[in-house]
């Protein structure tokens, strides 16, 4: 049996993708999954013992030039997708841009979301075979029962994200932290005197703490953070995937915003505090025993706005965004020990999520 999926991005959807590939090994031991996903995420895929071949596609670029060389080099891809004929085919993002690309596969029409349950209810007419999935479950769930409804099946209890065996050769540190400080929207990162204040907490109790960074101004947050605890390090170049990877299995704990990377640690088992404001952690946040998932102290009424620029602060501007401001250091140092002292459990899908409040919920 051969299988298509379309996930082309992003990072988080990827990683929320996984424990759908290890539900369909274990029922189809022999099924061959040929994943689309963007050509910066092909190196994750790849960690996946059941993915039998990964197609990357340059989407975005394409999109973004819209001229005859990408139009040119779109029909090649295209066309080499067509040489292969599946038996499934299956749009596991639920947009009009991975319908039109599950359009371009060769097979026996395509399986998706039905109107109700898609995040762009137009996809509904690409699709030959349409499918309920409650739309008030966590995306991981959402994909599991998708993948499931399509191929025949119904998911077990158990969350098997799949990865874990491409880090065994890693050793644990118990006295090594990772901080995730960056994140793609300024509405979601928190402030620096925190990651100060949180990094002094962490070498005063003993650890070693590390800074993630990936950009220019995720550096120098960096090493602002550094400034004021110089014991603490961060990588001394931008880090591919799969180092950063390695590092998040090794360290006893990770704390980071809501970012691709802190999916990755959760997704590794690694123990791991996620801190929201501007989104909600309810349908698409960290997922696991060893997770917690972490919102303000007090509830605002615009919480989650889900908007890239706060309405209470200047346009333009680079400061916290209240929802993020009022999660302090010693709240977020409490929940890591928590996690840290707590024995991890398997997961199941009915009591993965740790989501909490500092206070009183919405």
């Amino acid at each position: 049996m051969r299988i298509l999926l379309i996930k082309m991005s992003s990072m988080g959807d990827v990683f929320h993708t996984f424990p759908a590939i290890s539900d369909i090994k274990q029922k189809f031991p022999g099924a061959e999954v040929d994943w689309i996903v963007e050509d910066s995420f092909k190196e994750i895929v790849d960690w996946h013992p059941g993915v039998h071949n990964v197609i990357p596609i340059h989407l975005r670029r394409w999109i973004k030039g819209c001229n005859k060389n990408d139009w040119r080099e779109f029909k090649t891809w295209r066309n080499a997708l067509r040489q292969t004929s599946y038996d499934h085919i299956i749009d596991a993002q639920g947009l009009l841009k991975s319908a039109v690309v599950a359009k371009c596969a060769k097979g026996n029409g395509i399986d998706g979301y039905d109107k109700s349950s898609a995040r762009e209810p137009i996809t509904h007419w690409f699709y030959k075979r349409h499918h309920a999935v409650s739309k008030d479950q966590h995306a991981v769930e959402r994909t599991r029962q998708l993948l499931g409804k399509a191929l025949g099946y119904i998911p077990g209890e158990k969350l098997n994200f799949g990865i874990n065996q491409n880090f065994i050769h890693i050793t644990k540190n118990p006295h090594k932290l990772i901080f995730i400080i960056g994140t793609s929207w300024v509405t979601k990162l928190w402030a620096t005197s925190e990651w100060q204040a949180l990094t002094r907490i962490a070498i005063d109790a003993g650890y070693d703490v590390e800074i993630m960074w990936g950009s220019a101004e995720e550096q120098a947050i960096a090493d602002q953070i550094i400034a004021a605890n110089p014991s603490a390090t961060r990588p001394e170049q931008r880090l591919s995937i799969t180092t950063i990877a390695e590092k998040l299995v090794a360290a006893a704990g990770v704390v980071g915003l809501d970012t691709g990377f802190s999916h990755l640690a959760g997704a590794l088992e690694t123990p791991t505090i996620a801190l929201y404001g501007a989104t909600s952690p309810v349908k698409v946040g960290l997922i696991g025993k060893h997770t917690q998932n972490l919102q303000l102290t007090e509830a605002l009424e615009c919480m989650p706005c889900h908007k890239r620029h706060c309405k209470w602060l200047p346009e333009n501007s680079t400061a916290t965004p209240p929802c993020m401001s009022g999660i302090s250091a010693d709240a977020v140092w409490i929940a890591l020990q928590q996690k840290l002292s707590t024995p991890q459990l398997n997961d199941s899908p009915s009591d993965t999520s740790s989501d909490a409040y500092l206070g009183p919920t919405l």
